[in-house]
């Protein structure tokens, strides 16, 4: 019982120190916070918080269409908790503590170790796939030039698109040479992950415009310049050494809107941002583990029931 108050307040202090460092960076750049003309306008604040609502929920279902096309059965409102729970850790440094929390909660849901690890994998560079496609449809030439927009354009949605078939086959070529246990995934739901994951991408692009929008007032010929610069700081972030991508993403985002934008209102865009994705994470971690636990209860009460009629 200890143990299992342990892994808790070690998830919610995560929580807290990642709250404090978002604090922490805020105040060192106020300046650029108090130099920016806010605006809130509360019918793009509203679709914003709709599309990042839509972004997190598919993130873990497109993870348990992974999962299940390994064969492996998982109910939504588990699926769901278990996939927030595990996204805590990844503000630590190395972002290994979020995968040995995945692996672990996994663990105990029945799945094995070596599907979750190549669930996590697929997950990964399925959104590294997403984020570069849309950074290549939105980006300026002027920060990459056309010819390499249009190859990774081309490289990714080919790549995407054959990605089910893809991972069937290195799936069952990693089986026979390293002799694990991983059975051959479907890809119609392989092909479901993909499509969840990319709606995931495409729902969160809108709510950064409509944030852009709701508190920038840009007009459209700006949207397309702010999703090219947000989603080239999420694919920098991906690769980056920093937990999260924390100050990667927002450097990244900067440098390019600042040429538009001036670099004090790139800059404080760039921190809010981050700040309203950090929060919406830990309002639908809330949600999300009352939802999971909920479901998890009634599922044990209907077994229950099922065993107790079986003896009748």
């Amino acid at each position: 019982m200890w143990l299992e108050h342990a892994k808790v307040a070690v998830r919610w202090i995560v929580v807290v120190a990642t709250a404090i460092v978002l604090f922490r960076v805020g105040s060192d750049h106020s300046s650029d916070l108090t130099a920016i003309d806010l605006e809130f306008d509360i019918f793009w604040m509203a679709n914003a918080i709709v599309a990042t609502t839509a972004a997190n929920l598919l993130l873990p279902l497109g993870w348990r269409q992974i999962v299940m096309s390994f064969d492996q059965a998982l109910s939504t409102g588990p699926a769901v908790r278990l996939w927030c729970l595990a996204q805590t850790a990844r503000y630590l440094p190395t972002g290994l503590l979020a995968i040995a929390s995945r692996l672990q909660l996994a663990a105990k849901a029945g799945i094995s170790r070596s599907i979750t690890a190549s669930s996590l994998v697929i997950e990964t560079a399925t959104l590294f796939g997403w984020a570069l496609l849309v950074c290549a449809i939105f980006v300026p030439s002027t920060t990459l030039p056309l010819g390499i927009r249009w190859l990774l354009a081309i490289g990714c949605a080919l790549g995407l698109i054959t990605s089910p078939w893809l991972i069937s086959f290195v799936s069952l070529r990693v089986s026979r040479i390293r002799k694990l246990t991983l059975p051959r995934p479907y890809t119609r739901l392989v092909a479901n992950s993909v499509a969840l994951l990319g709606a995931s991408v495409a729902a969160r692009a809108i709510g950064t415009a409509c944030l852009a929008v709701g508190f920038l007032g840009i007009g459209s010929g700006d949207v397309t310049l702010v999703l090219g610069a947000a989603y080239a700081g999420v694919a920098a972030g991906m690769i980056g050494v920093t937990p999260a991508g924390l100050g990667v993403r927002e450097g990244v985002m900067a440098a390019i809107l600042a040429n538009r934008f001036g670099l004090s209102d790139a800059a404080a865009f760039a921190l809010l941002s981050r700040a309203w994705e950090f929060g919406f994470e830990m309002v639908f971690l809330v949600v999300a583990s009352w939802w999971g636990r909920s479901t998890q209860s009634n599922d044990e009460s209907d077994k229950d029931s099922s065993a107790s009629d079986a003896k009748l």
